[in-house]
């Protein structure tokens, strides 16, 4: 079907199942290294780094290897950086906030958050050859993505809160 993008691992399902892993990786490194991320800067920074990195270099890889690479990119450099570089920024940005929350809040919603934003990436970012780059459409959706981790991490933060505190204390009352 015209439009349709390609796997570039050659089957939807593998494509899935490398998206699902990385998904689960990323959110074991933030599970096992949270200790350190509560108390220390380091440690996101890094993750930041390291995961927006590897992210684009895939999504350049898929396009280099199947000669997929967009237009833009190669006619003008100077906006393809820029691109580049707002892209680079969302993507760590979001496993920053991320990893912060759950590390010094303990809220799980951010887990659930990254998890699925990083399967939805990678899956996007390993099709080549549709209507409109994946990565052009997360620029434009990227932004909002990590605004939705925000609400939905403040929803989880104020029902724990109000939760507590009608709990808090056995038979007591809420008033």
């Amino acid at each position: 079907m015209p439009g349709t993008p390609d796997p570039v691992l050659g089957s939807q399902v593998l494509t899935h199942i490398v998206a699902s892993v990385t998904g689960l990786v990323v959110v074991a490194v933030v599970y096992a290294t949270r200790r350190r991320m509560a108390r220390d800067w380091r440690p996101l920074a890094l993750l930041g780094f390291g995961y927006a990195t590897v992210t684009l270099s895939v999504w350049a890889v898929a396009r280099l290897a199947t000669d997929a690479l967009p237009s833009g990119i190669v006619d003008d450099p100077v906006a393809a950086t820029g691109f580049l570089a707002f892209s680079f920024t969302v993507l760590a940005g979001f496993v920053v906030a991320a990893a912060r929350l759950y590390a010094s809040r303990g809220l799980l919603v951010p887990l659930v958050g990254l998890f699925g934003v990083t399967e939805l990436v990678w899956w996007s970012f390993l099709h080549v050859r549709g209507e409109t780059d994946a990565l052009g459409m997360f620029a434009l959706f990227g932004p909002v993505l990590v605004i939705v981790l925000f609400l939905a991490a403040g929803t989880e933060y104020a029902v724990r809160t109000l939760w507590n505190r009608a709990t808090r204390g056995g038979d007591r009352s809420m008033t």
